[in-house]
């Protein structure tokens, strides 16, 4: 018995040919699976891109409403006209809330919307633009103090079939709605 014990010891501690070469991956297996990663890669990049873009848009266009909703409320509490206006370079660079008449009081200030990086890098990718004035005013009932108006926030880069503007109306109640525009433009 003791014999046997050896032997089948010895058959274990010689490393059997398939043993030693079994461990890891061949060259031709690395670079087969490289490959098939390079490929989702180029075919995921793209659609990424697209998504991101798509964010953005959204993303100021639920901003705005929510100014909007901001300053319909603020009239409406304060009893008196409240604006909504844009930064001095434009819709896309931000937006103030403020009432008027009497002492202004800046209320929110949005001039480095949550869709833009501390760079500003985002500004280039969209296009703010009110249909109608470049004011939007609230009066103390909470009503329009001027004719319905819309937004569009559209992407700069991109096609509108790969990016849809959205729309941003504001109805003579003074509710702002934020819809996906199908036919790529708000009018």
């Amino acid at each position: 018995m003791h014999v046997q014990f050896a032997k089948h010891v010895e058959s274990q501690a010689r490393p059997s040919r398939s043993g030693a070469y079994g461990r890891g991956f061949t060259l031709l297996e690395l670079m087969t699976a490289l490959s098939v990663a390079a490929i989702l890669a180029a075919i995921s990049i793209p659609m990424y891109t697209s998504f991101v873009r798509n964010q953005r848009v959204k993303a100021a266009a639920y901003d705005l409403s929510y100014a909007l909703t901001l300053a319909r409320g603020e009239a409406l509490k304060r009893n008196r006209s409240v604006t909504v206006s844009p930064d001095t370079n434009g819709w896309k660079f931000g937006w103030s809330v403020a009432t008027t008449g009497g002492s202004p009081v800046t209320l929110f200030t949005n001039a480095t919307p949550t869709y833009l990086d501390a760079s500003n890098a985002a500004v280039s990718y969209l296009t703010i633009t009110p249909a109608t004035g470049n004011v939007v005013t609230y009066n103390g009932s909470g009503r329009l103090a001027s004719s319905v108006t819309s937004f569009t926030i559209a992407s700069a880069v991109g096609s509108t079939t790969q990016i849809p503007p959205r729309c941003v109306t504001v109805d003579l109640s003074g509710l702002p709605r934020n819809t996906a525009s199908t036919s790529g433009s708000c009018t």
